[in-house]
């Protein structure tokens, strides 16, 4: 039997996955932390599979000025481990953070979606604002967001 949860994590829990999906490119665990994931309206979200961390999204209280909603956060971070992919653990982690986001009143979720990514976030009920845009040595993303 496979045995699943979903809660709060901690910053450092995040890092083995944003180095091993999303940031490649650096060198340590040590320079996968954000300047924003220690501030007190952030909240890292991970889903476990048999104890394991297996997907993460860290969700920030930030406004984009491209959205008239009052209480924004926005989605960074968020990843997948590769061997667990299509087994619906990004989808646990956006509803566990949906139902933390309505307790904190807030009113949108957004994100800078990747190219590889859009068809999820579409999946989960997100929209796309604009066209592509390049964030450098990561690629091609989409500004997404999801009222809430």
């Amino acid at each position: 039997m496979i045995n699943s949860s979903v809660k709060i994590i901690t910053t450092k829990e995040t890092y083995p996955l944003r180095l091993e999906v999303l940031w490649q490119h650096k060198n340590s665990l040590d320079e996968c932390k954000l300047d924003i994931d220690d501030l007190t309206t952030t909240f890292h979200v991970g889903a476990y599979k048999n104890g394991e961390i297996v997907a993460i999204g860290t969700f920030l209280q930030q406004q984009n000025e491209k959205f008239e909603a009052k209480n924004q956060y926005r989605l960074r971070a968020m990843a997948t481990s590769p061997k667990v992919r299509g087994e619906n653990f990004g989808k646990q982690v956006i509803d566990f953070a949906l139902e933390e986001l309505k307790n904190r009143k807030a009113d949108l979720l957004w994100c800078d979606a990747r190219k590889v990514a859009l068809g999820f976030y579409e999946k989960m009920g997100f929209k796309i604002k604009g066209d592509f845009y390049e964030i450098p040595i990561i690629g091609k993303h989409k500004l997404m967001y999801k009222r809430i």
